[in-house]
């Protein structure tokens, strides 16, 4: 996706605190958090990682005042944006997509009691994705553990597992609200492609339940 520039924060803003390790991703802007995965030093860390689900926990805990979410992500490791939509549902933030929030990062802002999209940005759906790399590192690691004996065993179980991952999926969707027919859509486009579906039918899919500022 092409680099975006983060826009200027208003004169309160500031860089918080490290808590458990150097991280600045998020920032604080009165009751809205703002969480933005362009802004890591390093380019290995501009995805949603473990490692902010830990800051982002700390920063609730420390900051009771925060009521918003404000979320602008290419994506990142889906179990750990599971987890971090799990802290958004149980702390009943509201959400705001801003410039670009895809793959990863949709999860995350669907957490979202109230669900912004700011004019001139953008949500992007596609399919999952495991490199074969990936998945031969993740054979050889637990093979031992889970008793398979053979690739073929470990492919029955990843069919299965796959399944068992986008129902997952597909019920988080609708119990956050979203129709279930657009909740399919969103398999449209491979993991090599990304689909944008217009505001309008965003709103009606119930994706975004309250308009722009």
């Amino acid at each position: 996706m092409k680099a975006m520039v983060l826009s200027l924060f208003t004169a309160i803003s500031f860089v918080l605190p490290n808590l458990t390790h150097a991280n600045n991703k998020f920032h604080l802007d009165g009751t809205v958090l703002i969480y933005d995965t362009d802004l890591a030093k390093e380019e290995e860390d501009k995805e949603i990682n473990w490692d902010d689900v830990e800051h982002f926990e700390l920063l609730m805990k420390k900051h009771p005042e925060v009521k918003t979410l404000k979320i602008l992500s290419d994506g990142g490791l889906l179990g750990a944006a599971n987890y971090f939509a799990d802290v958004v549902i149980d702390y009943e933030l509201n959400t705001i997509a801003d410039r670009e929030c895809a793959s990863a990062c949709v999860i995350v802002f669907l957490a979202g009691e109230k669900r912004t999209l700011t004019r001139g940005s953008w949500l992007g759906f596609h399919k999952s994705h495991w490199s074969s790399g990936a998945i031969k590192e993740y054979y050889e690691s637990n093979k031992q553990e889970e008793d398979w004996s053979d690739p073929f065993e470990f492919a029955e179980w990843m069919y299965q597992d796959t399944q068992a991952e986008i129902l997952s999926d597909l019920e988080y969707m609708l119990e956050r609200g979203v129709s279930a027919s657009f909740a399919i859509q969103t398999l449209r486009a491979d993991s090599d492609d990304m689909w944008y579906p217009r505001r309008k039918a965003l709103v009606a899919a119930g994706v975004l339940n309250q308009p722009p500022n």
